[in-house]
């Protein structure tokens, strides 16, 4: 029997689940629906790569930087400029890195608080076990099929 897609599971429960690997498929309007628990774990999962997690480091500290300066030289579109750059830090390393689709289209919000946790946990070394937690395994990239020669 085939396993049910994404969409039949949402249909069928008014909820979506997630299974096994990434689902980054969702809508803004199936993001809306997700707990913040079950987006944690799509969001983990999303970012298996050290690469991915690092530049999404980088972005938290671009953007935590820039606000400061910018309320203390009282410079709300250095702030605004800041934060959008940092934006385009993270969402690009999916690209170029992990190969998949961030998670922002889905509940930027959630994205957000799903960001500073994650750089909390690195920060504590917690990151690892965590993953472990969520039965993601550990924090690196998965194994990509290679085309037959």
């Amino acid at each position: 029997m085939e396993p049910k897609s994404a969409a039949r599971r949402l249909q069928a429960t008014g909820r979506p689940q997630v299974a096994r690997g990434v689902l980054t498929d969702k809508t803004f309007q199936a993001g809306l629906k997700l707990s913040f628990a079950e987006f944690w774990r799509l969001y983990l999962d999303a970012h298996r790569h050290p690469v991915t997690r690092g530049m999404h480091y980088s972005a938290t500290i671009v953007g935590i930087v820039t606000t400061a300066l910018a309320i203390l030289h009282q410079q709300p579109l250095f702030c605004a400029a800041g934060i959008a750059f940092a934006v385009v830090m993270a969402v690009t390393s999916h690209w170029w890195v992990e190969h998949n689709q961030p998670l922002i289209r889905v509940n930027a919000f959630y994205g957000a608080l799903a960001d500073l946790r994650m750089c909390w946990l690195a920060l504590t070394g917690r990151i690892t076990a965590e993953y472990a937690r969520l039965g993601l395994g550990s924090p690196a990239p998965r194994q990509h099929s290679q085309p037959a020669e």
